[in-house]
C-alpha cells in the first residue's frame, strides 16, 4: 500500500516505492525499441490502467534506477517523455508525481500476487509459487463421494454460510487430535484460508487501525489487510520465527487491534515457533487482550521437529486459527476455515452469509472425506518436501556459494540471502534469463528486504534444479560483466 506524503502545495498524495514500482513494471525490458522508450510505455500503462492513480508520488530516479537495474539516465529519458505528454508532473524539491489531469478509469490492489493471476509460459521455469500439486488421493476420492448424501445436499437450497455440519465436525475433530478441545461451533468454513483471514481481521480492524504483521510475512496477509485500510506495523521474524521480545515491545507502545503471525511452517522463512514462543504470544495476547490470527495452513508440511505442535490457539481464546486443504490435500478445492470463540464464529458466519451465502457443498462434502486421511496426507507431503528441499538446499550450494539459506522446517519454499541488496533488480533480469523468483519486498510491509529472494521447492525436482541452474548462469553474467 502507498505511504502517505504531503507535497509542497499541501495535499496529500500517495507514494509508490521503488521496489513495488519495479514489481509492478514486471518484465518489461524485453523489446526493440530502447530502454527509456520501454520503460516509459509500461509506465504510461499503468497510470492508463489506474495502477497507478492520479496524484502518486514517484521514487526518485536513482532509486528506480537500482530497482529496475538500468541507468539513471534510463528512467530520467522514460520520465521526460511522460512529462512532455502530461502523463507526470514535477517541482523542484516536490518530486515526480502522476499528473491530477491524468485521471485513472479505475483503481487497482497490490502486486503481490501476481503469480497467481498471470497465465503459464511454458518458456519460464517458474519459481515463484510455492503452492503444492494435489495428492492423487484427492482425485481417487471424487468416486468415493456418498451419492445419497450428495442428493440430499442437491435436493436443498444449498446456502450453509457456517458450513456442513459433517466438515465442521471433521475440522473439530483434527484440532481435538492436536491436543485443543474443538466443537462444530468453533469453526466457519470457507473459500479458502484467504477468505478466513480477511473475515477474521474485517471484524477488528476498521480503516485506520493498527494491525502488528511479521517481517517479512506472507504476501496475501499484507495484501489483504491493506485491502481493509489497516496501518501495519513489523515485527522482525527469522528462523526461529517471530520476534516475542520485539512484539511484546511493539504491543505495548502501538497497542494494536489485531496481531497476524504464522506459528507454524512461516512463509517465507519456514520456521516453526517452539513451545515457550508460543507461550510467549499468547501470553502477550492475554496481557494486552489482543485478539491474534495465526494462519496455520502449511502446519501438515512440517519436515523436521514435532510434526504435530500443540496449535497457538491452546494459550489464548483470543486465538482465531486460520486452515486450509490446500497445502495439505489440494489447493483447487478452495475450502478453508476460521477457529475461534462461538460467539465470534456465529457473528462472522452471518457476515459470510451476506458476502457469498456460502462455500460450495460439494467441495466441503469431499472434503469432509479427505480430513480424516490426515495423516497419510502428512506423511505424503514429509516425503516429498523432504527429498524435494535437499536437492533445492544441494543446488543452491553448488551452483550458487555465496548465497546463504537457513533450512525451513516445513513448507515449499526457500527464503535465500544475497550477498548484497539486489533482489528486485536482479529478479528483472533473471526473467530475461529464462526463470521468475519473488525478491524479498515481496514479503515486506516496507518495500524492504531487498537482500532476499523466495525460491519455490514445491513444484519436481528436475524443474527446480533447471531454475536454480538459470539463476546461477544469471548470477554470474552480472558478476562478470562487473569484473569486465
Amino acid at each position: 500500500m502507498p505511504t502517505s506524503y504531503s507535497s509542497a502545495n499541501s495535499f496529500r498524495l500517495a507514494t509508490v516505492g521503488a521496489n513495488r514500482l519495479a514489481r509492478l513494471l514486471g518484465d518489461w525490458g524485453t523489446g526493440e525499441s530502447a530502454l527509456h522508450h520501454q520503460l516509459a510505455e509500461n509506465l504510461r500503462r499503468l497510470v492508463a490502467t489506474g495502477a497507478l492513480s492520479s496524484g502518486t508520488k514517484f521514487p526518485s530516479e536513482r532509486s528506480l534506477g537500482v530497482a529496475l537495474g538500468v541507468s539513471r539516465n534510463t528512467v530520467t529519458k522514460s520520465f521526460d517523455l511522460l512529462r512532455g505528454e502530461g502523463v507526470l508532473t514535477s517541482r523542484q524539491g516536490d518530486g515526480t508525481y502522476v499528473s491530477t489531469t491524468h485521471r485513472s478509469r479505475t483503481v487497482r490492489g497490490d502486486d503481490r500476487l501476481r503469480s497467481f493471476t498471470e497465465g503459464e509460459d511454458l518458456d519460464v521455469v517458474d519459481l515463484r509459487s510455492a503452492a503444492l500439486p494435489g495428492l492423487a488421493m484427492v482425485a481417487d476420492h471424487f468416486d468415493l463421494l456418498d451419492s445419497s448424501r450428495a442428493r440430499e445436499l442437491v435436493a436443498s437450497h444449498g446456502y450453509l454460510p457456517s458450513g456442513l455440519d459433517e466438515l465442521r465436525d471433521s475440522v473439530a475433530d483434527y484440532y481435538s487430535a492436536l491436543g485443543l478441545p474443538t466443537s462444530r461451533d468453533n469453526i466457519l468454513i470457507t473459500s479458502g484460508a484467504q477468505q478466513a483471514l480477511r473475515l477474521g481481521a474485517s471484524s477488528v480492524a476498521n480503516p485506520g487501525a493498527t494491525v502488528v504483521v511479521e517481517e517479512p510475512s506472507f504476501r496475501g496477509a499484507i495484501e489483504s489487510l491493506r485491502s481493509l485500510g489497516a496501518r501495519l506495523v513489523s515485527v522482525s521474524s527469522g528462523p526461529e520465527g517471530i520476534d516475542t521480545d520485539e512484539l511484546a515491545a511493539v504491543v505495548a507502545r502501538e497497542r494494536p487491534v489485531l496481531i497476524v503471525l504464522q506459528s507454524t511452517v512461516h512463509n517465507p522463512t519456514g520456521s516453526v515457533l517452539d513451545v515457550y514462543r508460543r507461550n510467549r504470544v499468547a501470553t502477550i495476547a492475554n496481557r494486552f487482550a489482543t485478539p491474534v490470527i495465526d494462519d496455520a495452513t502449511l502446519a501438515d508440511t512440517i519436515i523436521d521437529g514435532d510434526r504435530r505442535p500443540l496449535p497457538l490457539a491452546a494459550g489464548s481464546d483470543l486465538v482465531m486459527t486460520v486452515g486450509s486443504m490446500s497445502k495439505s490435500f489440494w489447493g483447487g478445492l478452495r475450502v478453508g476455515w476460521l477457529r475461534g470463540r462461538p460467539e465470534a464464529i456465529a457473528e462472522l458466519a452471518a457476515v459470510k452469509g451476506g458476502q457469498d451465502l456460502g462455500t460450495s457443498l460439494i467441495a466441503q462434502l469431499l472434503a469432509s472425506r479427505l480430513l480424516p486421511q490426515i495423516e497419510r496426507a502428512r506423511d505424503e507431503r514429509l516425503r516429498s518436501l523432504t527429498e524435494s528441499r535437499r536437492l533445492v538446499l544441494d543446488a543452491i550450494q553448488e551452483l550458487l556459494p555465496t548465497w546463504t539459506s537457513e533450512v525451513p522446517l516445513g513448507g515449499g519454499s526457500l527464503w535465500v540471502r544475497l550477498p548484497e541488496m539486489c533482489a528486485t533488480s536482479f529478479a528483472h533480469r533473471a526473467e530475461r534469463f529464462g526463470v521468475r523468483v519473488l525478491p524479498g519486498s515481496t514479503f515486506s510491509v516496507h518495500d524492504g528486504l531487498d537482500d532476499h529472494l523466495r525460491i519455490s521447492y514445491a513444484n519436481s525436482p528436475a524443474h527446480t534444479r533447471r531454475g536454480i541452474e538459470l539463476l546461477a548462469d544469471c548470477w554470474n553474467s552480472l558478476h562478470d560483466s562487473d569484473v569486465g
